[in-house]
Formats: C-alpha cells, structure tokens, sequence
C-alpha cells in the first residue's frame, strides 16, 4: 500500500468527500453480479449508498436494514389485505412500488417518534450504551429504505436478502479496505451533513408529502398517459429540487450532457455493434456521467472562491441517469424530459399546499427542534432534605393571595383534625416513640399532609418534616413544620415567612441553639391572604392558630421581623422580663423586657408565650454565617473555557425541580446576583446570601473575576462539582454590564450556539448569559409549554432585571439545510420585519459592523414571513413571558451551520491527529502562548521568496484539511521535514479556553520567521484568516481576538538577539 498511500485519485471540494464514489463501486458490483450469476438489477443506489452508512455509522446501517424489513412486511401485508377482501387486486408494478414507498413513510414515522427511542432507551439501560445520547440510532436517507424494500418484494424476502447483502458486503470491503486507506477519499466531512439533514425525520416532513404526491401522480399518469419516467421515484425526486432552482438547471443540464455525449460513445466504431442494452446502458451512462462530474471537479475544484463544485452536479445520485437512458431509449428528448417536469411541478405544487394546509391545523410549537421525554427523573433539587431548606420551602410555598384558584379558606371540619393532629404530634415529640409514627401519618395524609423523615446525618438527632404534599391543583395554605423528637426546648413560631423575611430561614439555625421540638412556618402571610389583621397568629381560622392552640403547654417563640431595629438590636420579649429557660441561648446579648411588642396580637399575655425581635440584617448574617462559603474564584478566562469543554464525567440522571424550588431559584439565587432580590437582604449580603440558597440545592456560586464591565465582580451559578447537567442551566451574571443578555436553550442539539453566545457575552459585556446544560435528558426549555424548567426561572429573573425600555434578551438557536435562506444569522424579532423601518434600532445597532455583535457576518436577514423560513420562529415560553409582562424585549438569532460550525471540533480529529503521529504534546495548551512564543520582533528585511513559498505550502495544506477534514492532508503536514535552509515545523494542540484543537504551523529561514494557527474545526471560519506583524503593540489583543472569533491567525516576524542568543 506504499504507492496507494499518496495516490490522490478525486478533485478535492467535490468527489474526495462524496458518496458518489461508493455509488459507482456499487453500480459496478450489481452489474457485474447480472451479467455473471444473472441477478437482478434492481435498486441501484442501495450497494454503495448503505455501505457508505456503514463505513460511516454501523448502527444506522442496522437500523435502515431494519426499517426496509418492517416496510417489506407492511405493504405485503397491506396487499394481501385488500386482496382479500376483493377491494383491490394484489400490488404490481408501479402500485407495489408507491405502496413501498407508503410504507416506509409509515414505518420511518413510527420509528422515529417512538420505536427507536424505547429501543434505544431500553439497550442504554440494559447494556451501559449511549445510543440516545449520541442520537445514533436513526435511518438515513428519503429512498433508501423503500429501494431497499422493495429488492425483498421484488426477489422474495430470502432471496432478496441474499442479494443485497452480497453487492452491500463486497461494496463495504472495497471502501473499507482499499479507497478510504489508500486514496485521498474520505467521509469524515459527511458527518454534519447525516446529523443535520438526511437523519432528521421529523424535521422535514413537507419533503416526505412532496415525495408521495409526486410518486402519486407519476404512477396516475404513467398508466392513463403512458408517460414513462424510468421509476415513478424519478420526478418525485425531481420535485424537490423546484425550491433551488439552479439545481434543477444543474440536473437537466447533466442529463442532456449525458444523452449527448451517450450518443457520441455509441457512435465510436467498435462499439456501435456491441449490446448495450439494458444495465449495461445504464452502467455505461452513470459512469460518463460520473467521468464528467470527475472532469468538473479536477478543473475547478478550489480554484474559484465561494464555489461549491457540487453544486454543479446534478440532484439525486442516479436521477440524471434514469433520465438520459430513457431519452436514449425512446430516441426523444422532448417526450420524456416535458412530462417528467410537467409531472414535478404538480406534484411539488400540490404537495405544497397540502403541507401549507397541514401546517396550519397542526398543533405544534413553532420551534426548530422538539424536546424529548426526561430519560430518568429525580424528584425535585433536594431543597427539603435539611432542616434550613425546609424553612426556604416554608417561605417559598406560603400563601400571601387567593389567586390561583384555591381557597385559602379550611373547612373548620380540617381545622379540628388539624388540632388533633398536633396534639398528637405533641405527645410525639415529648416522648419520641416511633409506635405512633404510623397512626399520625396517617392522619396528616387525610389532611393533604405528608410526615416523612429527613436524611439522617452522624451525631444530630433524627429530624422529620411536616408539608404539604406537591400534588394537586394548589396548596391550600397548612404550614410547613420541623419536628425534633426528643428535643426539650420550645417550639418555635413563624406567622409572617413572606412579609417578614428572613425570620423562617433563621428560626431552623435557633432551633439548633435552643434545642427546639418544632418550628412551624404558617402557609399563609398577610392580608390578601385572607388575614384580617395580617397576622396567621391573630386570626383564629388559620392552621398555625390551631397549633399554637394545640401546644399550649409548651414554651412557644414568636419570630418577628421589625425594620426599626439597628443591626445588633435584638429583643426578647417575655411575660415577666426573664428568659425562660433554655431560651438565654436563642439570642446571646438580646435585651429581654417585659414590655409588649410594637403588634402584641391576641396571643400576648399567655402563659408561655414569648416573642423575638430582630432587624432583617441580624437574621439574614445569621443564615450565612452558617452556610457554606462561597465556591472558589475563578477568572473570567477559565469560566468560559469550562463551557467549550464537554465534560469528559458522565452527567447525572436529570432532575425535574419544584415549583418551589424554582420559585427559589429565581427570587434568592439568581435576583439577587442581578442587582434585585427581597429587601429583607441587604445589597451587601445579598451574593453570600445566593450562594447559601443554591448550595441548599446542590448548586454552586463561583465568584468571576477580570470580569470586564462588572461593577462588583461576575458571578457564575452551577451544578456542583460531580453533578453536571442536574439543574438543566446555567446562569452567569455580569453587575452593571449593558442592558443585554443572551440565552442558549439548545447547545447540545445546536451546536456550536453556546461558544457563540461566550463570545458575545464576553465582548458585548452583557448582564447575564443563561444556556441550557447539554444533557439530552431534562427538556427542552424552548419547547412551547414547558414553562417548568431552571432555565425559565433564570430567564424571568434575567427579564426583570433588565431595563424595560433599553432590554434585549437575544436567543441564540441553530439552524441547517436551509441554503434559500441565504443568511448566516436569522433575526426573528416575533413578527415579520418587511420594510427596513420595521427593525429595531438597538439590534441594528448591535448586528452592524462596528456593533458588538457585527463580527457574526454581514449576511443578516430580518424574518419576513417567507415560506422558506417556516419553523425558524420563535414560541418559546422565554417569548411568551417576555411579551405577556412587556418590559425587555426578545429576540432570536438562528445561526447558520457554518457560522457554528466554526466553533465546533470534528467529530473524528482526535482519532485522525493519532493516526497521523500528530498528538499534542501537552493535553491544553494555550494557541496564543503557542503563536507569540519566542518573543518574535518585528522583521528588519522584507522576508525571503523561498521562505514565503514553503510557508505557503503548509498554510495550504492546513487549509485544505480544516476545510476537507481529509487524512490524507493531515498525514502530508506530519511528514513536513526541513528543505534546504528552511526549517518546517507542524505541531497541534487542544485550547481548553476555545474548546478545539488547533494546528500550529511555522517556516523558519535564519532569524525570519513565519508562524500560523489554524482550529479544527467542522466547518472553516468564515472571516478571512489574520495577517499579523510581531512588534505591533496592540499584537496582544488583536491575537485575542482573532482567536476568540475563531479565525486563522498568521505572523510574520524575528527572533531577537537576545532570544537567538539562549
């Protein structure tokens, strides 16, 4: 394999990457297998077309094999069917075909949607696979699985399974073995192309509706015209190409090459006299056709800027061809070429309409992408497992209105059961017998109430709650309790969790100094909540009256919260004047006096009753003087760096988090990082007190410094460590940053969105970046409905926070296989933008060249409505929200797969960098540190032609494979040696910073030299690579810069004396 290891056989940005090869190597095995062992010849595309998918994904290969059996049996089974019944005659000809071609449609439909991810679901489970995660398990393709099917009806399913699988298994071996290896061909650049396009179903069901229009139509008018297509799949293919019409002149300018230049080989003496009927007519037009494709690419492959060359071929692999061999067996042009377009085109228009129709009535949100089913829930972010958190969860779920349809207003039958309750629960405590645990859940079940234990922890008595149960129309207002058995201390009192906050946060750290039995939280707080004076205690029909009540023969402990107070005021009011006690540990240094509170209530003057009064500073110090400290710093640099990473420790099952606990989410964690928050916290605290509130929850908050255009630091909210992808977000936040944010709902889906959005939040300085975790299993936050979600919770926190008239929030989505959209980014405003009027001005101003946001490219496009846009709208719950309470607006940028694409690594490089001997020496390592090593000067001399030239062979090459990915120039830059007094260095390396390896290249001619970094990318950046010179004193930044946007960056510069000299 010496001499094949550099042959370079297919013009490159054309055959070297296309499957069209395989399809060629498979025509010629069928052929040759028809004219040897006489098999039929039969379904054309399916040898070198699923071989290819093999080659490239042996699961989906499995999978379409799978999908051509289901099929097969269904139109059997549907023919027999009708046949029976005297309907109709069994299907032949043309009908069976349409009726596999039904099928498969069917049986895609089924699969997709259902049967793949149970079976996917149910092998991951079994076996430790990640077939859902890697979205894997797909078929590919709009024809291969009917091709496929109907070679099992044609030839019976035994033999038909024979006589796939042999040209299938010999076309595999010869790629495998022999053109991949040992020739520049290569199909690494198919991968994004089958993840966005052919393998995505469900994303392009207009096409399936064209497809069998079309087949509809063709099979109607080949038996009452006798107009003949060779294949009723031959116009309906045709049909989908009237939306790109340059494609169309393509495939109708191929086929008229082909009839003529069919013609012309016919005619050479020698072969005029030969059989060429049949497949052998066929075999002989597919490959001039291929020879002329050949001719097309080595004459003007990459020798025209912007030019696709496939763009110049003709649609489909094999329509062409059908269509010249039948123009040259009916020995017209014209009476094939009119009926197969006149047939196209009706088929495309009706197939429009119906789907337009479909559209209209199809209940569906408006997005790109639709969510899947969680994979395996967890119940809830643990907010309820301490005693602390279940005091925020009292706060959070206590009542202050009678909105949401509950009545507030217990039954007085509940309100009895109630008392009894806590009496029993009262002798519980005092005694701590587990013989009455059953009988009082019981009870508290009857009542909507739920008694559970809370996780034990060494050396702390065993702690039980006392909660609302989560399910039903709403809560109804009982309270929330912490229950001690055991304990001998008071039990204490919260009547106002809401309006006098923090008092049920701090009542679960005194409960520990006091050794309380049980802290009870009312579930309902101030008037709108039916309370007469306000208070649950003054009010005789509340549950936290009854009790009290209840334990009068316990010392009780009313928290309150008086904002007359100064910081360190604190006072114990007592009947006497004297602590009880027990109670002088409640609050050492507290001034104790026998003088009522400011509001006594009805309860002051009982016996055993004493009330503590604090300011909303001593409590809320208290609360994070106990809580863990803030998560460790980290630079603004690292931050970002850690999102480009996938993180290589599995990710933990998803969660699905309370109402409460997102309610918490939003108002404690990320409010008060934004600058808002409750006013019961001071600003001061009001960081410390977000990061004791998230760690209830098994979430971090990691101080962000170099943070530019913070006024205080920046802040990152996330999963603690070990626990990626739990909370479904993340959220980071700049104080005092522009009125601008950016969301990421989709990054794993789409992408490439979420390096983008770092980017722009680092250079547009935004207020806050929330982004969806890439965990396939929690939902998809901007499906319409799913308004559940932490992502919501930190987009609602982030939209009140900006300023109403100047806000934007700007999603960031992907999009692919769209070329008529003709943009690199897709503004969708939330209606259609028509006139240049119609655009706001901050976006424009943002989306300009000079804007922060203006090195996304100049080819913007406003969405105007237009049908090739449809799906690329925005009905997200962030949308609804942000419309329905009006303030900042939203907006959302659908980005293009190649503008992605240049933050995205390919999927095979690492495999490729190891064949190739090019490893990284280090596992991360900084481009820029790599790009301004030896403190290069500027050049004192023009540089040298020859040093110019080298170096412009190995930028070439380095080119050619970000924008090929093809091994074979990667295996070409390792083998870079020193030529004459030039000395040629190649080296990679993986940025942690940017998420992508990258190569460094570098020509050395004495003190010149000429350096390089290129990132690997999926697709090559669009902006054009930077030309540096060492010396500049802005080189820094401007290096920065270039490498933040992704591009190619080239310096030209010395080494200095002192440099040369070590």
């Amino acid at each position: 394999m010496a001499l094949l290891s550099t042959l370079t056989l297919f013009p490159a940005y054309s055959l070297d990457t296309s499957i069209l090869v395989a399809v060629l190597v498979g025509v010629l095995i069928l052929a040759l297998l028809t004219e040897t062992l006489g098999w039929v010849f039969v379904g054309l595309v399916v040898p070198g077309y699923l071989a290819s998918v093999f080659v490239i994904h042996p699961e989906a290969g499995c999978t379409v094999i799978a999908e051509s059996l289901l099929t097969y049996g269904l139109a059997l089974a549907f023919s027999s069917g009708l046949s029976r019944t005297g309907a109709w005659s069994e299907f032949f000809g043309r009908d069976r075909f349409f009726a596999v071609v039904l099928a498969s449609v069917v049986v895609r439909a089924v699969s997709e949607t259902w049967l793949l991810p149970v079976l996917g679901h149910w092998m991951d489970e079994r076996w430790g696979t990640s077939f859902i995660v890697d979205r894997s398990l797909h078929s590919i393709g709009l024809v291969l699985v009917p091709l496929t099917a109907n070679a099992f009806w044609k030839l019976k399913l035994r033999r038909g399974l024979w006589q796939v699988a042999v040209p299938v298994a010999l076309t595999y071996v010869i790629l495998r073995f022999v053109l991949l290896p040992g020739t520049n061909l290569s199909f690494s650049s198919l991968e994004l192309m089958y993840e966005d396009v052919a393998q995505d179903f469900l994303s392009s069901p207009k096409a399936y509706i064209i497809l069998l229009t079309t087949a509809f139509l063709a099979a109607r008018f080949n038996l009452k015209y006798g107009w003949d297509f060779n294949g009723i799949l031959v116009p309906a293919l045709l049909a989908l190409t009237w939306l790109e019409p340059l494609k169309l002149a393509a495939t109708l300018a191929e086929v008229l090459l082909l009839v003529l230049a069919a013609k012309a080989v016919l005619s050479v003496p020698g072969l005029r006299t030969l059989n060429l009927e049949g497949p052998r007519k066929t075999v002989l037009v597919f490959c001039l056709g291929f020879l002329v494709k050949w001719g097309i690419g080595w004459a003007m492959g990459g020798r025209i800027p912007g030019l696709k060359v496939t763009d110049l071929f003709g649609f489909g692999y094999l329509v062409p061809t059908l269509l010249a061999v039948k123009m040259l067996q009916k020995q017209v042009i014209a009476r094939v070429l009119l009926p197969t377009l006149h047939t196209s085109l009706a088929g495309f228009l009706i197939g429009s309409l119906a789907g337009f129709g479909l559209s209209l009535i199809e209940p569906r949100p408006a997005t790109a992408l639709t969510a899947e089913a969680p994979h395996e829930q967890v119940p809830g972010l643990g907010l309820d497992q301490s005693p602390l958190g279940l005091m925020v969860l009292g706060r959070a779920t206590a009542r202050e209105s009678d909105v949401g349809g509950q009545s507030l207003r217990l039954k007085h039958g509940d309100l009895r059961e109630y008392s009894g309750l806590w009496s029993g629960l009262d002798a519980w405590l005092e005694s701590g017998r587990a013989e009455s645990l059953n009988a009082l859940r019981t009870k508290a079940v009857a009542l909507g109430l739920e008694l559970r234990e809370l996780p034990k922890q060494d050396g702390v008595p065993a702690r039980f709650a006392l909660v609302e149960r989560a399910a039903g129309a709403g809560k109804a207002g009982w309270d929330t309790s912490l229950l001690v058995p055991g304990a001998q201390g008071p039990v204490l009192e919260v009547p106002r969790p809401l309006t006098e906050a923090p008092s049920a946060e701090a009542a679960a750290l005194l409960c520990e100094r006091v050794n309380c039995r049980a802290v009870i939280v009312s579930g309902v707080d101030s008037r709108r909540a039916g309370l007469v004076l306000g208070d649950a205690l003054a009010q005789s029909e509340t549950p936290l009256r009854h009790a009290h009540d209840a334990l009068s023969s316990r010392e009780r402990v009313q928290l309150r919260v008086d904002p007359s107070l100064k910081p360190g005021q604190v006072v114990l009011h007592t009947p006497d004047g004297k602590a009880p006690q027990g109670l002088d540990l409640l609050w050492p240094g507290a001034t104790v006096t026998a003088h009522p509170p400011p509001e006594p209530g009805g309860n002051w003057g009982e016996s055993r009753v004493s009330v503590l009064r604090a300011g909303a500073f001593d409590l809320a110090s208290l609360v994070i003087a106990h809580a863990q400290a803030l998560a460790a710093p980290m630079t603004e640099r690292d931050a970002l760096g850690t999102l480009m990473v996938t993180p290589e420790v599995a990710r933990v099952p998803a969660v699905q988090p309370s109402d409460a606990e997102l309610l918490v989410l939003e108002q404690q964690v990320a409010s008060p990082l934004l600058g808002g928050g409750t006013a019961d916290v001071p600003k001061e605290l009001r960081s410390r007190w977000a990061g004791a509130m998230a760690a209830l929850m098994g979430l971090r908050v990691h101080p962000v410094t170099e943070c530019a255009g913070a006024t205080t630091g920046c802040w990152w909210v996330t999963d603690a460590e070990a626990t990626q992808g739990r909370l479904g977000a993340g959220l980071m936040v700049r104080p005092g940053g522009s009125p601008l944010a950016l969301e990421v709902p989709s990054p794993a889906r789409e992408a490439g969105t979420l390096p983008v959005a770092a980017e722009l939040w680092h250079e547009s300085r935004s207020t806050a970046l929330v982004f969806a975790t890439a965990s396939g299993d929690v939902p998809h936050p901007a499906t319409f409905g799913e308004l559940r979600t932490s992502f919501q919770a930190f987009h609602q926190a982030v939209h009140r926070a900006l300023p109403k008239e100047q806000g934007w929030v700007l999603h960031l989505r992907g999009f692919s296989g769209r070329p008529s959209v003709e943009a690199d980014v897709l503004v969708d405003v939330g209606s259609p933008v028509l006139t240049e009027s119609q655009r706001p001005a901050e976006l424009e101003r943002l989306l300009s060249r000079e804007g922060p946001l203006g090195w996304l490219g100049q080819r913007v496009r406003y969405h105007d409505g237009s049908p090739e846009l449809t799906g690329l709208n925005d009905a997200s719950p962030q949308q609804v929200f942000s419309r329905t309470f009006g303030g900042a607006r939203l907006a959302t940028l659908w980005l293009s797969e190649p503008l992605r694409g240049a933050f995205v690594g390919p999927r095979l490089v690492a495999e490729e960098l190891a064949i190739t001997g090019l490893l990284p020496e280090e596992p991360r390592e900084s481009p820029e540190r790599a790009l301004l090593a030896d403190r290069l000067v500027a050049p004192t001399q023009p540089v040298s032609a020859a040093l110019k030239e080298h170096f412009a062979e190995l930028t070439a090459s380095a080119e050619r494979y970000v924008a090929q990915q093809n091994v074979h120039d990667l295996r070409a830059l390792a083998q870079t040696k020193r030529v004459g007094n030039v000395t040629r260095q190649v080296k990679s390396g993986f940025s942690a910073e940017y998420g992508l390896p990258f190569l460094l290249v570098e020509a050395r001619q004495g003190k010149q030299v000429l350096r390089a970094v290129y990132f690997l990318q999926q697709h090559p950046s669009p902006a054009k690579r930077a030309e540096l010179t060492a010396g500049d004193a802005e080189l820094a930044s401007t290096v920065d810069l270039a490498l933040r946007h992704r591009r190619p960056v080239v310096l030209t510069g010395e080494v200095s004396r002192e440099e040369a000299r070590r």
